[in-house]
């Protein structure tokens, strides 16, 4: 059973977090290398998301960078050198970044990518595991593997693909190119693009209209959009036929329905 509040680090190597109501905010925190994304940092996500999974009080999650960078890709400086290039290694490193970047597009609330700057390699990868992107006017978003003889790795060709489709991951792949805010959003990779100064208002702003409906009924939705691409269309609306039931035996859901015949604001608990 999920417990309704957790004790936080008060510190996670490479990051920032704070909670504002039921809003958890999570800033890539070391501007002096664009935010990229070391071991350390993979290892605070790891806890991180580990602890806000357990804590109902949570609802919905923005993740931003610090200075002019959302995340500039991976540092690969910040691996352990000397067994960097050993296939075992490999391996094995690359299996937990797979794992930490999954603990983030699995979290069963809704997040969103406020893209503040660059967004590149690791850094799209990661923000494509969010719900929601929307950025800023100076962001740029891409994928430069290409240019160093190698290719995104990091979840990045399968969830593009399944977000964007096989043509635009092509397109951002193959030319390895850092798209403006505007191209990226032509693209589908973001919603919205924002003036800086009113990006993160306009990711308060979008969160809050979200986590204003009920977040029993959003954590649901979240599992059956996800998973309706890797279902049958039949076994998707079985999966909906069993949820059903659960969803309107909550006591959010009678609280929306009581609320709505009362011509009144409803008040969800996450009950």
């Amino acid at each position: 059973m999920e417990e309704s509040y957790m004790a936080y680090k008060e510190e996670y190597k490479g990051l920032r977090f704070e909670k504002k109501g039921h809003v958890a905010y999570i800033t890539f925190d070391n501007p002096r290398n664009l935010n990229a994304l070391s071991y350390f940092v993979f290892e605070s996500i790891n806890q991180l998301f580990d602890e806000m999974r357990k804590d109902r009080d949570i609802w919905g999650v923005i993740l931003t960078g610090a200075g002019r960078s959302f995340v500039a890709g991976a540092d690969l400086a910040g691996f352990p050198e000397a067994e960097y290039y050993k296939s075992e290694f490999l391996r094995d490193s690359i299996v937990y970044v797979h794992d930490t970047l999954n603990k983030i597009a699995d979290f069963e609330r809704p997040t969103i990518a406020a893209i503040n700057g660059f967004a590149l390699g690791g850094g799209a990868e990661l923000a494509l595991c969010c719900d929601i992107r929307i950025a800023s006017e100076t962001a740029k978003i891409g994928f430069p593997e290409a240019r160093l003889g190698g290719m995104p790795l990091y979840t990045g060709p399968s969830r593009a693909t399944k977000i964007l489709g096989p043509g635009v991951t092509k397109l951002m792949v193959f030319t390895a190119r850092h798209f403006t805010a505007q191209e990226a959003k032509e693209l589908g990779f973001v919603t919205y693009v924002y003036e800086p100064d009113e990006l993160m208002a306009g990711a308060e702003a979008l969160m809050a209209e979200i986590i204003s409906r009920g977040p029993i009924g959003l954590k649901f939705a979240k599992i059956t959009i996800d998973k309706c691409d890797e279902m049958s269309y039949q076994a998707s609306l079985e999966m909906q036929r069993l949820l059903h039931p659960m969803l309107f035996e909550s006591e959010d859901a009678k609280e929306g329905l009581k609320a709505f015949l009362d011509k009144r604001k409803y008040e969800f608990k996450n009950n």
